[in-house]
């Protein structure tokens, strides 16, 4: 669940300029293709194909978050595009992230109450309070630099 945690909580938006230094090429593309350089095509994650999809308003189900099979990815995702809320999310550190970067449910715009420290990092650097500099992941860390951008 970590690692849908941390792919999810990825998929907001990119800088073109980081997306290069992105190991994993699922993450890689989705970077490219929410900076305009690529297509949600060519990732092979169908979730994360599909809210590619949906943030972008590309391709198959554009627009739309149904097509994601996870259920707290999927309700993030509405969330995120502006068709539902955080409050369905089960996930803990998923929710929290979701309500800090939207605004909304209890402890809104903070990324305090995220148990893990990598993720929580990432949460205070999207939303301005803090910086990239104390995620451990790589991976996190140049798709958090990328947004600094």
């Amino acid at each position: 669940m970590r690692l849908i945690l941390a792919v999810f909580l990825m998929l907001s938006g990119y800088a073109y300029a980081g997306c290069a230094n992105i190991s994993d090429s699922d993450q890689r593309n989705y970077c490219n293709a929410k900076s305009g350089n690529g297509s949600c095509a060519s990732i092979n994650n169908s979730d994360l194909r599909n809210a590619c999809n949906a943030e972008t308003g590309s391709g198959s189900g554009s627009g739309s978050c149904a097509n994601i099979n996870d259920s707290d990815q999927r309700n993030y995702c509405n969330a995120k595009i502006g068709n539902g809320g955080c409050a369905n999310i089960n996930n803990s550190d998923l929710r929290n992230a979701c309500n800090a970067e939207t605004g909304s449910g209890s402890g809104s715009g903070s990324c305090a109450n995220i148990n893990d420290s990598d993720q929580r990092n990432y949460c205070n650097a999207k939303i301005g309070n803090g910086s990239c500099a104390n995620i451990s992941n790589s991976d996190l860390r140049n798709q958090c630099d990328s947004l600094k951008r």
